[in-house]
């Protein structure tokens, strides 16, 4: 007879509270919190209070709750545990073979994003760019960088941000007013910005809850390379990008 082991009722009970609540992107009242987890209001106020507190969720000016930026680190955190290249290896191959260009998967580190896959297109596959796996990349000038900004919490980025824009508090601010639209798109662009005559193309790879994981990347020529959001090569690069998150327990969030 298998031994029935009691956990501690009050974690388990809060754990559902964030699940429910990650599985919304926009904030919710206590009343709709309340109604999704079948809950008391009075009971679920003092979870509330305790996930502000602690920064796994956050509540704004209109008393309404989302997910706060600690619960979205430890999500990413996890991607220590987690051998995305491993997983994305099928996609990257089968994404190369279709649209017979060059595709990376960046991941982001303590010091920006980087690349942990690299597969050259049949095309360039002697044409050196200077990348290869494990190539750091800046995160402003780069479709990649781009990409995990609109998605990463800004705590996470502001720093190299910073950095690569000289502290010039206009010129930051107008780059996150830039990777806003990038939420609504999932699909960043680069010209000739850190190679010449070299282009790239970025989108996000989610896991469980919306999380950024990855991003799933093409790198060509300008002068050949389809940069429009309906050709294509980008219709192949978010099919990839979301059989991959699917894979990595992403599921479509409610709305």
């Amino acid at each position: 007879m298998q031994e029935s082991k009691q956990g501690i009722k009050s974690i388990e009970l809060g754990i559902e509270i964030l699940k429910k609540v990650s599985e919304y992107d926009r904030p919710l009242s206590i009343t709709e919190i309340s109604n999704i987890c079948d809950m008391s209001k009075s009971k679920l106020y003092r979870y509330l209070i305790s996930f502000v507190k602690t920064g796994y969720l956050e509540k704004d000016e209109n008393l309404k709750y989302t997910i706060g930026n600690e619960l979205i680190l430890l999500g990413v955190r996890a991607l220590d545990n987690v051998n995305i290249g491993k997983i994305a290896t099928p996609y990257i191959h089968n994404l190369r073979d279709n649209i017979n260009e060059t595709v990376a998967l960046g991941l982001w580190g303590e010091n920006g994003p980087f690349f942990v896959k690299w597969e050259p297109s049949f095309n360039h596959a002697n044409i050196s760019l200077g990348v290869r796996e494990g190539s750091q990349i800046n995160v402003t000038k780069s479709a990649t960088g781009k990409i995990f900004t609109a998605f990463l919490p800004r705590e996470k980025t502001k720093k190299l941000v910073s950095n690569e824009l000289n502290g010039d508090d206009m010129a930051i601010e107008a780059f996150y007013e830039e990777v806003k639209v990038l939420r609504e798109t999932k699909f960043a662009t680069t010209q000739d910005t850190l190679l010449p005559a070299i282009s790239a193309l970025s989108v996000p790879i989610f896991g469980r809850n919306g999380i950024i994981m990855a991003a799933l990347n093409v790198v060509g020529f300008t002068d050949t390379l389809d940069m429009s959001d309906d050709s294509n090569i980008a219709k192949e690069m978010k099919k990839n990008a979301y059989l991959l998150s699917t894979d990595l327990g992403y599921t479509a969030i409610k709305q």
